[in-house]
């Protein structure tokens, strides 16, 4: 009586080891290029759920501030340029804010002067008077992702008052779309990265959305942001 074995025949088992060697090869760049991706995109979404949350405050509080940035379209890491709560001595941004109990307490009574957003709780004796652009600081995302903004200047205002003219963008992308020799640039669509944008403009309307180039030869400056 014939006996019929079963199992993989060596060359089975060379050619299923190929292919999932292959399959591999083809699919591990395409899941870390997710993982990066997916990286820039949460910092977007934290930094839009900040302005939301920063409108809010704002609102409550009845209070106004100006932020100063360094310069434009420069990208740096968060911590040097919106965020706040490890005052990070590398930090250049001004965030100076004002209202009628900061004014008293600061015996300011034009508001000349204001006060840092972020440090409100030193003078109100408020924990949760603190002020910033982003909920939640120093997170893994912050660490893997790059920031620029379009203007030097945005006044932050309560809803119903006085607006600010023009548009304030936020630019994010991930450290590997950092260009060759320069830590301050960033290219679009740079390993098929997409460069993510947050805007606030004059009204206090907030947007997310992805930067698209209008000019190949100034990617960044010559660029709109594109809502979702």
């Amino acid at each position: 009586m014939k006996r019929t074995e079963t199992g993989f025949t060596l060359i089975e088992m060379v050619v299923t080891v190929a292919i999932l060697a292959v399959a591999t090869a083809m699919t591990a760049p395409i899941i870390t290029r997710n993982r990066w991706q997916g990286e820039v995109d949460r910092y977007a979404s934290m930094l839009e759920s900040g302005l939301y949350g920063l409108r809010a405050k704002l609102g409550a509080r009845k209070t106004s501030c100006i932020i100063t940035f360094p310069g434009t379209f420069n990208f740096a890491p968060p911590n040097e340029l919106v965020e706040f709560s490890q005052s990070n001595s590398n930090n250049q941004t001004s965030f100076q804010c004002c209202d009628s109990e900061i004014s008293r307490l600061k015996q300011d009574p034009d508001c000349n002067i204001g006060h840092p957003g972020y440090q409100l709780s030193s003078l109100t004796n408020r924990p949760l008077d603190n002020l910033r652009l982003l909920l939640h600081e120093s997170t893994p995302e912050s660490n893997a992702v790059r920031v620029a903004v379009s203007g030097k200047e945005f006044g932050f205002t309560p809803p119903g008052t006085t607006a600010n003219s023009g548009t304030l963008t936020f630019l994010i992308c991930h450290n590997r779309s950092q260009t060759a020799g320069s830590t301050s640039r960033c290219l679009p669509d740079h390993d098929r990265l997409k460069m993510r944008c947050v805007q606030i403009d004059g009204t206090g309307a907030i947007a997310k959305g992805t930067w698209e180039v209008t000019s190949p030869s100034s990617p960044t400056r010559s660029g709109s942001c594109k809502k979702h």
